[in-house]
C-alpha cells in the first residue's frame, strides 16, 4: 500500500448523499472496500517532465472502512434552503493488512451547497511479510525500521470546509446534474514517539514528517439515469505547507519539503443496485524530480529538489454497499 484513498471516499459521499439527500433514518452505516494496482515507471532526474512506465508491477493497495453515522436535523428556517441544514456525528474503522485506524467526526451542513467538518483519527501499524505500516527512517543504513504496534501511534486532526453544487438543483431533469465538489482541508499528522523533523512511513507511503499540511480537492461530474450513473474528474493537492518541517540534520536543505503533489484522476461510477456501487479511477501523479538520478525512494531526503515528474500512478476501484 502507499496513497490514501482520498478521492475514492470524496467520490462515494458525493454518490451516497449528494447535495440534497433525504434519509428516512437518523442511523445509518456502510462498508466501503478499496484495491488499487500499481504499475512501476523508474525516477528521473531533472527539471519537470513525464516519467513513462517501466515496468508492469510496482505495489498494490488496500483496505476496508466502516462508517456509522448518526444525523441530527437541525433546520435554520422554513425556507428550502435552511429547513434541510444537520449536524452529522460519524465514527469510522479502517483495517488494511498493515494496519487499524478509528476514527471520529462532526459534520455540519448549514445549506446545501456548504459542509463544514472537523475530526480525528488515530492508528497504529505492524510488518507483515515485509509491508511496513509504521516505521521511522534509519539515515544510516538508508532503510526503515519498524516502530512497536499499539505503543506507537499514528495521530491525524483535520477541519476542512466543502463547496457543492448541482445542476439538477435548479434545472430539472434526469439529465441536467454537472455536479461540483470543492473541498480543502487543513490537518496536522504525526507518529508518536517520532522528534519532530524526522522522517517516517505509515502504511508503506515512506518520506512523511509530523506537520501542519493542507488538502485540495475538485470534482467535477456529470450525472446520469444508467448503470453508468457518473463519469468525471478528480484533481487533488496535498503536501506541507513549511519546509521546516523536514528539518532533520540528515535531511538536504533543497529537498523542499512543502512540495506539493498533484493528482488528476478521470473516474467512472456504477449504480449497482440502489445500496451498492463501484467506482474505477485512472490516477496520474506528481512527486519530486531530482538533481540527480536514483532508483530508491528512500534516498529522496539526502537529494535536492529540481522539479515535478508527473506519471501514471494506479489503477483503482472501490465497491461501498449501504445498510
Amino acid at each position: 500500500m502507499k496513497k490514501s484513498f482520498a478521492a475514492i471516499s470524496i467520490l462515494f459521499a458525493l454518490c451516497s448523499a449528494f447535495i440534497f439527500a433525504d434519509e428516512s433514518s437518523n442511523l445509518s452505516y456502510n462498508i466501503t472496500t478499496d484495491f488499487a494496482y500499481y504499475p512501476k515507471s523508474n525516477y528521473i532526474a531533472g527539471d519537470t517532465h513525464f516519467a513513462p512506465l517501466t515496468g508492469t508491477y510496482s505495489g498494490l493497495e488496500g483496505r476496508v472502512t466502516g462508517n456509522l453515522n448518526y444525523t441530527i436535523p437541525t433546520p435554520l428556517g422554513s425556507h428550502w434552503l435552511l429547513n434541510s441544514a444537520n449536524l452529522v456525528l460519524n465514527a469510522a474503522l479502517e483495517l488494511t493488512p498493515v494496519s487499524v485506524k478509528p476514527g471520529v467526526s462532526v459534520k455540519f451542513t448549514p445549506l446545501p451547497f456548504i459542509v463544514f467538518e472537523g475530526g480525528a483519527q488515530a492508528g497504529t501499524g505492524w510488518n507483515l511479510a515485509g509491508l511496513q505500516g509504521m516505521a521511522i527512517f534509519d539515515p544510516i543504513h538508508q532503510t526503515y525500521t519498524d516502530l512497536d504496534a499499539f505503543k506507537n501511534w499514528f495521530l491525524k486532526w483535520y477541519a476542512q470546509g466543502v463547496f457543492q453544487f448541482d445542476t439538477g438543483a435548479i434545472i430539472s431533469g434526469d439529465w441536467t446534474h454537472i455536479q461540483l465538489m470543492y473541498t480543502y482541508q487543513v490537518y496536522y499528522e504525526q507518529i508518536t514517539g517520532v522528534e519532530n523533523g524526522n522522517v517516517w512511513m505509515w502504511q508503506c507511503a515512506n518520506n512523511r514528517a509530523n506537520g501542519l499540511m493542507n488538502y485540495q480537492s475538485l470534482i467535477l461530474a456529470y450525472q446520469m439515469p444508467l448503470v453508468l450513473s457518473r463519469i468525471g474528474f478528480v484533481f487533488e493537492c496535498d503536501g506541507h505547507y513549511n519546509n521546516s518541517d523536514y528539518k532533520a540534520i540528515y535531511i538536504n536543505p533543497n529537498y523542499n519539503g512543502s512540495f506539493k503533489k498533484i493528482n488528476i484522476s478521470p473516474m467512472a461510477q456504477l449504480s449497482l443496485s440502489q445500496h451498492d456501487t463501484l467506482s474505477f479511477l485512472l490516477g496520474f501523479s506528481s512527486r519530486r524530480s531530482f538533481t540527480i538520478n536514483h532508483e530508491d525512494s528512500n534516498v529522496e531526503p539526502f537529494l535536492s529538489y529540481a522539479g515535478r515528474e508527473w506519471f501514471f500512478n494506479r489503477i483503482a476501484l472501490s465497491w461501498s454497499h449501504n445498510f
